[in-house]
């Protein structure tokens, strides 16, 4: 049997079926694709956008936010900042506000943070009738060991005396205010009000939140106590 011959009887005598319709839809749409619809191009295109504004919001914030928490490059500026939050840590986990008058323990507190700190008190006020002492703490300002000496007056307020060593300082003279026969330096961060002033090497700080015009004459007051009765060095 020739090939021709074997071909043709196989094509006449192998069964044949019928494919079903759908096999030609099939086929076609395989062919010719349906175009991507519109709708998702431009949810791509809206996602794109929103991606861009929220990165670009954030470098925004970012930078603001930066530029907020910046610390001071001036010595003095950077140091009353330290003293604020110092003051408003020990607000907020050293329970100020809820310690009692404790004038009794001075003699015994001033030694100790003498030897913790490098910085000794020939003697120090331990309160009055207006202005309590309540306690006294070893700390660590800007990269300076020094004392504080916490106090309460009768209204709730709590007032922080804070000395640390800081010999290259210097108080500018526009920041200076009469004070009976002082001249410190009065500079207001985030609420609080500091006064600032020398003692030889020692920068010295009195923080409180006393900042409207009628508090100040009672800081002052405050100031003044503590001034007098108050006589760090290092040693």
């Amino acid at each position: 049997m020739s090939d021709t011959e074997f071909e043709f009887d196989l094509a006449k005598d192998l069964p044949r079926y019928q494919a079903p319709p759908e096999l030609r839809a099939a086929i076609r749409r395989a062919m010719s694709p349906e175009p991507r619809p519109r709708a998702w191009w431009w949810v791509g295109a809206l996602s794109a956008s929103a991606t861009a504004m929220v990165l670009t919001l954030f470098w925004a914030s970012l930078g603001t936010l930066t530029q907020w928490r910046a610390v001071p490059t001036d010595p003095l500026h950077r140091l009353s900042r330290a003293v604020v939050s110092e003051h408003a840590r020990n607000l907020i986990w050293g329970d100020l506000q809820g310690r009692e008058f404790r004038p009794h323990i001075v003699p015994a507190a001033l030694p100790w943070l003498r030897l913790e700190t490098g910085v000794g008190h020939r003697q120090a006020f331990i309160g009055d009738g207006q202005l309590g002492f309540v306690g006294g703490d070893p700390v660590y300002l800007d990269g300076r060991r020094g004392v504080a000496l916490h106090y309460k007056d009768y209204d709730g307020h709590s007032v922080s005396y804070l000395a640390v060593p800081a010999p290259g300082l210097t108080i500018p003279e526009d920041l200076r205010v009469p004070v009976g026969r002082y001249r410190p330096a009065l500079v207001r961060n985030d609420g609080f009000s500091v006064w600032v002033w020398k003692e030889g090497d020692l920068a010295c700080f009195l923080v409180a939140d006393l900042v409207s015009e009628s508090d100040l004459e009672r800081f002052k007051a405050y100031f003044l106590r503590i001034r007098e009765a108050t006589q760090p060095f290092i040693g």
